[in-house]
């Protein structure tokens, strides 16, 4: 072989967040943000935590497609390398307790006979941390008397620019004011007007003679228009927002469909957001606890899944 199948595990968990050694466990990773320690004053990039689950050994295709396609060889020759290379780890288990895979990490058996796993501190399968190291950082000491003689000057001009929008407030209430009262003149001629205001016409009798002299008088009409404004109400369409989640908790894979929607419902019952998400480059069939929009919530999410000692893993589409 070019590389060992270590290599090959090690070279996938750049990629991807779950690794199955098929037979053996799946190498799960989380990523994790920056931290700084308050100690040392030391910022570390961001990483990606590999955590082993031994309940993982269905072949999902990964490992084998990956080995076939760098090896030159078939897909069942990369299936029997990879099974015979578990026969070595656990007899590398039973007879040392330990094992130690090449940028991975070491095995080693607990006294319940429980495999645990170390991650190797060298290898940061965080990509987007590629070349970066940790940071030695400075403490920087803040002086009080620069704060107090920045904040004296502050305050003066503050007072002015109260006084200033006091007067921008009031002026164009007074200016408002002194309007009414001289219009207020004109207004009552108007009403005084419309009041005095005779839509018939006057006759005068005289009552020496006989015949009824009569005079009109014409009243030019005055006419008062009220414009009503109507306001019509907007009409708000709220679009529909769709959210797409693409961080999967995967509970598991299986061959037959009927299997994976026994296996849907089971979890819905347990009140989980279950549901199927696609199937792997070896056909089988996924099984998710939740689905969420970001890595964050999904990792918080698997936290509590893991709480409560369910295997399961993150999948990103």
């Amino acid at each position: 072989m070019n590389n060992s199948i270590a290599i090959y595990v090690s070279e996938l968990l750049f990629l991807h967040d779950c690794v199955i050694i098929p037979e053996f466990g799946g190498f799960i990773g989380n990523n994790k943000p920056s931290i700084l320690n308050k100690t040392t004053g030391t910022i570390h990039p961001p990483s990606k935590e590999i955590l082993f689950n031994k309940n993982l050994q269905t072949n999902d295709g990964l490992l084998i497609n990956h080995i076939a396609n760098s090896e030159g060889v078939s897909n069942e020759n990369a299936k029997n390398l990879v099974s015979n290379y578990v026969k070595i780890i656990n007899k590398k288990l039973e007879s040392i307790r330990t094992y130690r895979l090449e940028k991975v990490g070491l095995l080693s058996v607990g006294k319940d006979g429980n495999v645990l796993f170390l991650q190797d501190s060298f290898t940061n399968y965080n990509l987007d941390s590629f070349g970066l190291k940790p940071e030695q950082t400075k403490r920087i000491d803040i002086i009080d008397k620069k704060v107090e003689q920045i904040i004296t000057p502050i305050s003066t001009k503050t007072g002015r620019t109260k006084v200033w929008r006091a007067a921008a407030i009031l002026l164009p209430i007074i200016g408002l004011s002194l309007i009414s009262i001289t219009q207020e003149d004109k207004i009552n001629i108007v009403y005084s007007q419309m009041a005095n205001l005779n839509p018939f016409s006057i006759f005068e009798r005289d009552v020496t003679t006989t015949e009824v002299n009569t005079k009109t008088i014409e009243i030019a009409p005055t006419e008062t228009i009220i414009e009503e404004v109507i306001e019509i109400p907007k009409v708000v369409i709220e679009e529909e927002i769709i959210i797409e989640k693409n961080f999967h908790i995967i509970a598991g894979a299986f061959s037959k469909e009927k299997n994976a929607e026994r296996f849907v419902k089971q979890l819905q019952s347990e009140n989980h957001n279950s549901s199927i998400v696609g199937k792997t480059k070896g056909g089988l069939i996924r099984v998710c606890f939740d689905s969420f929009e970001t890595k964050e919530e999904a990792t918080s999410a698997l936290n509590i899944l893991k709480s409560d000692n369910k295997s399961a893993w993150i999948l990103s589409l």
